[in-house]
């Protein structure tokens, strides 16, 4: 009886890293490395993971999903098979906007209208960076003042992050 728990409490544990290894293939912006999904799941033997995957690829492929997981180079990434990515394509959200451009996005709103000569003296040259992303995002809007620009939030940023002005008052 114990063996027979054994083997039951093994196929779990196997059935459970799987599902740790498609949750991870799902959110990784990547290709990730068979070392990486094993260290994941707490496996020594690379094999082991292999053959995890090799059964999550004849799942998928079993499923006729437009889904697949793909290896290239010993590295394992989810992704739209090429067949449909053309149609689905413009519904992939945009990159996340790093933590730097975050802060050069906070000051930028807590203190508008801003000069950007003012957001370099505190953030830094890279702001300049920064700046150039937010305008292309949207985020902000930049009139002539001089030699230097006056910086303020647009609609789209009191859509996307709210009207913090009315948060803080509250």
């Amino acid at each position: 009886m114990k063996e027979l728990k054994a083997i039951l409490q093994a196929c779990r544990t196997w059935e459970e890293n799987k599902k740790v290894i498609e949750s991870a293939l799902f959110i990784a912006p990547g290709a990730l490395a068979v070392d990486d999904l094993a260290k994941l799941i707490n496996v020594r033997d690379k094999h082991v993971v292999e053959r995890m995957l090799s059964e999550l690829i004849e799942e998928y492929n079993k499923r006729d999903s437009s889904i697949e997981i793909f290896c290239a180079d010993g590295t394992y990434q989810m992704r739209i098979k090429p067949a449909y990515l053309d149609r689905v394509r413009h519904l992939a959200a945009k990159a996340e906007i790093t933590k730097a451009v975050q802060r050069t996005l906070a000051l930028i709103a807590v203190k508008e209208p801003i000069k950007q000569s003012l957001v370099i003296k505190y953030r830094n040259s890279k702001a300049y960076e920064h700046i150039k992303l937010l305008l292309e995002e949207g985020f902000i809007a930049r009139e002539p003042c001089g030699r230097t620009y006056v910086l303020k939030t647009t609609e789209k940023f009191r859509q996307y992050f709210g009207d913090i002005k009315q948060q803080s008052v509250a």
